[in-house]
């Protein structure tokens, strides 16, 4: 007879976690979230995690780039034969080894762009859900120009009692705020991503709840 001890029983599987940066660029990461994410994600599901994360509402197109590779939703119909379905789009395959990165671009128009950065593995005992587990900044409001209209809004804020900001706050419809990024409240609604994949449904609930929640 055998007897098997806690040290001799065979180890517990562990799912592979990657930390991810993520940069939205032109901000000199003003506007940045650190992420934990499943190794098995597809980038469908990244897309709705980086929604979320940053703060957006999931109201334009979107696409990633990886090595000259371009991933995106079916859906859109963008009618470029190079581009491939994001749902084939593992991150275990893509980002590899540390200081791998992908693009995400998100509104073709104002063309927000982001870097993701692999940073490193580890193991995870959460593998169907992603964490926010540090970030800056609130995210930009959508349709605001882009990068050069965000440089000049927060240019304006600066002033609050400016005939700019008063123009900003009247388009806006509200006070932006550039440092109003909760943490908590980013975790909390990450954690309720459904898994493996979310449709636009899931996500516009996700946000929709999410935003109530910081505006609290």
């Amino acid at each position: 007879m055998i007897l098997l001890t806690e040290d001799s029983l065979p180890p517990k599987p562990t799912s592979l976690g990657l930390l991810l940066t993520v940069a939205l660029d032109g901000t000199h990461n003003r506007v940045r979230r650190t992420l934990l994410v499943p190794a098995t994600a597809h980038l469908g599901w990244l897309h709705a995690v980086l929604q979320v994360a940053m703060g957006w509402t999931n109201s334009h197109l979107h696409q990633f780039t990886f090595k000259g590779k371009t991933f995106s939703d079916p859906s859109f119909e963008l009618y470029d034969p190079l581009t491939l379905d994001e749902s084939k789009g593992r991150l275990n395959t893509l980002l590899v080894r540390p200081g791998d990165l992908l693009r995400y671009q998100y509104d073709f128009g104002d063309s927000w762009e982001h870097t993701v950065l692999l940073t490193s593995t580890s193991a995870i005992d959460h593998p169907t859900m992603a964490r926010c587990i540090d970030g800056a900044g609130a995210c930009p409001p959508e349709d605001c120009g882009g990068i050069l209209g965000f440089n000049n809004l927060l240019e304006a804020i600066k002033k609050p009692t400016s005939k700019a900001a008063q123009q900003f706050k009247d388009s806006l419809g509200y006070t932006y705020d550039p440092n109003a990024f909760s943490l908590e409240a980013a975790d909390l609604a990450l954690s309720t991503l459904p898994w493996p994949s979310v449709s636009k449904k899931q996500l516009a609930k996700i946000i929709k709840t999410g935003s109530k929640r910081t505006s609290k």
